[in-house]
């Protein structure tokens, strides 16, 4: 039996996360006669184009003149299919398809239009903005295609603008959002999911998305100087996955040329059913009417009632500047809100032209801190708030980012994976980021256009010793640059960054300021933090904090030195402990476990 038991556990943790769970497929309809005007390309949903024929029925009726294009693919709630694979698969298929129809040299099609699903929606979403050639996140770029310049019209039925949601929606009731919750930390222990997991809210593949669409669209850049095609986004007032308000992104980007229509007492998957009367033949039901006017009727034909009257974007043209604040794993402290108030208070009337981004993420407790994945959720709600704040703030010029500690790392990680985050002047103290994180290669790409100042404190044993074991490891293996993955914290907050000869001038380490790991945002440092984010970049904290003044903190230096065998004698106590419990009983070991889980997770 318990040969059984390991064998279970043995798949379930090393072999499922090898397996795909579903098909990439290929495209289908290449088109056959060459000439045709028109290119309709169908994003089925996350079972595939037979799991919603009445869609691609709707479809070929709408346009039964045109080359049409639909995806093979077929994904479950475990499947493993990159989904920037699969996207780049259909942009290229839209690419070969518009150069087959050529004749003379000549683009044949006069019309394209993108139609998708649910999933669909968004994977042609990201196709069409890398056929812009905003294709930084693509494994092979391929730059900007002609297609995109035909585009007519892209429709979305129920599709995700904002990715997947990390947090309960409101509509969704809490049975199946239980099972939900469970399946995706089966999905996480597993290593199975990863296709849903890539299209989370915040997830890079949406985020980079989102934010290309805005600066692609919006008065004066890319595709706004020429043909703006019309984009329709559908969604049911029922539906349990996306909310009305996901889609700010798109009326922050296309203005006029966006039309958002609710359809009353409809879930995610009633919107694409019943959209034939009886026994699906004609005449369509009302569900069904609307969709087909989405694809076929002309903008100027729609009537003035079709659409939604009020958008849910809340655009302020006031804002210029967004500076964000963002504390540690367990920072209850006030210094965020007193940083924000000092801002406010320096900068006077010039408060409305500044939006401040308080901490709003979740308390983050130790063990969580220590698994990659969970830190990655915050990262996630940082780029979403990121994102939210790019089309509510059209006037955007300059973001400032104040960090501590967890708060270092969710800006340090999401340049590393985003690169359409930009950011001026940053302030560092207690940093858990590596000493070896690339500054240089985040200042040449423009991602960092201001200062970087680093403080670190000569009594920070909360750096020096715990994400100093993870910058050991990637010591004795070699890692030279930093890179995303379990290895990707370290001691900065303590050692300082290595610098170079792209960071001088830049990039400044501040060793040591007298204190603990909070030390920086002492009542005293309030006033000049909140001057260098907001009206004083050229501050010179060295000068404020005078670290020449003080010894280099010699013991705290060799304790840290010896992380490795610190976090050896912790691990040790807590197996020993555990290997003398179950020797009393089994209900004994799993009581401890239960207690030594409860403390990992709340301290």
């Amino acid at each position: 039996m318990a040969l059984v038991v390991l064998i279970v556990v043995f798949v379930l943790l090393f072999v499922l996360r090898y397996l795909k769970f579903g098909a990439i497929g290929a495209v289908e309809g290449m088109p056959e006669t060459v000439g045709r005007k028109t290119l309709v390309v169908y994003g089925p949903p996350l079972g595939g184009r037979t799991s919603r024929n009445d869609l691609e029925k709707l479809v070929r009726e709408a346009y039964p003149d045109a080359d049409i294009l639909v995806p093979t693919y077929r994904h479950s709630w475990m499947s493993n299919i990159d989904a920037f694979e699969l996207t780049s698969q259909i942009e290229a298929a839209i690419r070969d398809a518009d150069d087959k129809n050529k004749i003379d040299g000549s683009y044949q099609y006069e019309k394209i239009v993108l139609f998708g699903y649910s999933t669909g929606g968004l994977l042609l979403r990201k196709a069409y903005i890398w056929g812009h050639g905003l294709d930084d996140d693509r494994s092979v770029p391929r730059g900007r295609h002609p297609w995109v310049d035909r585009l007519d019209r892209f429709v979305s039925l129920s599709a995700p603008n904002r990715g997947w949601p990390s947090d309960k929606p409101k509509h969704l009731d809490i049975f199946r959002y239980a099972i939900a919750y469970v399946l995706q930390r089966f999905a996480r222990l597993t290593g199975t999911g990863r296709f849903i997991e890539s299209l989370m809210q915040g997830s890079p593949f949406v985020s980079n998305m989102r934010v290309q669409w805005i600066d692609l669209f919006r008065d004066g850049n890319g595709a706004s100087a020429g043909r703006k095609p019309l984009i329709i986004h559908l969604v049911g007032d029922k539906d349990e996955l996306v909310d009305r308000d996901d889609s700010i992104d798109l009326e922050a980007g296309t203005g006029a040329n966006v039309m958002i229509k609710t359809l009353e007492r409809l879930t995610h998957a009633e919107i694409s059913e019943n959209l034939y009367r009886d026994d699906g033949a004609a005449p369509m039901s009302p569900t069904g009417e609307a969709i087909r006017m989405a694809l076929i009727t002309p903008p100027a034909a729609f009537p003035a009632y079709w659409a939604d009257r009020v958008g849910a974007l809340q655009a302020d043209d006031n804002v210029t500047q967004l500076i964000f604040i963002m504390h540690g794993i367990r920072d209850e402290g006030s210094w965020p809100a007193e940083v924000k108030r000092s801002i406010e208070s320096q900068i006077g009337d010039a408060a409305a032209h500044v939006k401040i981004i308080p901490p709003l993420y979740r308390r983050f407790a130790m063990l969580p801190f220590l698994l990659y994945w969970d830190r990655q959720h915050n990262v996630r709600w940082f780029m979403d708030q990121y994102t939210q704040a790019k089309a509510m703030y059209p006037k955007l010029e300059h973001v400032d980012f104040i960090g501590h500690s967890n708060g270092t790392y969710i800006l340090a990680s999401a340049l590393e994976r985003y690169p359409v985050l930009k950011v001026r002047n940053v302030f560092f103290a207690g940093s858990v980021v590596p000493v070896h994180y690339d500054w240089a290669r985040r200042i040449t790409d423009k991602q960092v256009t201001g200062r970087v100042w680093n403080v670190c404190a000569d009594f920070d044993w909360v750096v020096a010793i715990f994400p100093q074991f993870f910058q050991q490891i990637s010591d004795w293996l070699g890692i030279k640059k930093s890179r995303p993955g379990l290895l990707d914290i370290g001691s900065a907050g303590f050692r300082g960054f290595r610098q170079d000869v792209e960071t001088a001038g830049i990039l400044t380490n501040l060793k040591y300021i007298a204190g603990e790991h909070g030390a920086a945002f002492e009542p005293a440092m309030v006033e000049p933090i909140a001057a260098y984010v907001s009206r004083d970049p050229e501050i010179d904290f060295i000068a404020c904090w005078r670290p020449q003044d003080r010894p280099k903190p010699v013991w705290l230096e060799f304790f840290s030195n010896l992380s490795w065998a610190i976090w050896a004698v912790g691990v040790g106590l807590i197996v020993g402990i555990g290997i003398l419990i179950s020797g009393v009983g089994w209900l004994w070991l799993v009581g401890y476990l239960i207690v030594l889980f409860g403390l990992l997770t709340t301290l």
